[in-house]
């Protein structure tokens, strides 16, 4: 019985013995994950590298005049390049077109300078005849000449021309104007009412009804 079995299921120790084998053999060093370390050299050359990097991020917009110069130099080439690619006459268009606007913005400033010299010059020649006329309130005078001082020039000589004519007509028509001399107090036993009643209405009053 015992021979017929062996017959019929023969066993391979060696097949036992390997299996065995395998499955106790401890892993090799391959197969095992170890964290990986630095050494200090290799840490500081990490950092270095990193604030290099950044170093030269902050570097390359640092110099603004040298950013605007390269900008500028730029617009000027892609300026010659325009002209180049023009023909002669849109070329001697935007020339003329050019002048033009740099000749009215000129000719707009010289005139506002000299607007305003004019003006100065004539109130200062208002002031002084105003003042020799002894007229009060010279500014408020000055704004009721407004109109007729339209009219006033200024000569080749830089002389004011018209402003003792404007003096004579505001003295005319506008006697409230004149500085009023101050009256004498009325003496005792005068006429009732003497001196204090007169009817002449108060500078103020008629620089209002004016």
């Amino acid at each position: 019985m015992t021979d017929a079995f062996k017959l019929l299921f023969p066993m391979n120790l060696q097949t036992f013995a390997e299996d065995n084998i395998e499955e106790q053999t401890p892993p090799t060093d391959d197969s095992v994950e170890t964290p990986k370390t630095f050494t200090q050299e290799e840490l500081d050359r990490i950092v270095a590298d990193r604030v290099a990097r950044e170093r030269k991020k902050t570097e390359k917009y640092a110099d603004y005049d040298e950013l605007k110069t390269k900008i500028t130099e730029y617009e000027r080439e892609r300026d010659e390049k325009q002209r180049a690619e023009m023909s002669e006459i849109e070329r001697w268009k935007t020339d003329f077109e050019k002048e033009v606007a740099s000749k009215q913005a000129l000719e707009q400033s010289v005139a506002e300078m000299e607007e305003k010299y004019r003006q100065e010059k004539i109130r200062n020649a208002f002031i002084t005849a105003a003042t020799s006329a002894n007229i009060a309130h010279i500014d408020d005078a000055y704004i009721l000449a407004s109109s007729d001082l339209s009219k006033v020039t200024i000569d080749e000589s830089g002389n004011v021309v018209g402003v003792d004519s404007v003096i004579q007509s505001l003295v005319e028509t506008k006697p409230f104007l004149i500085a009023q001399t101050k009256k004498e107090p009325s003496t005792i036993g005068g006429p009732s009412g003497y001196g204090n009643d007169t009817g002449v209405k108060t500078l103020e009053a008629q620089l209002e009804e004016a």
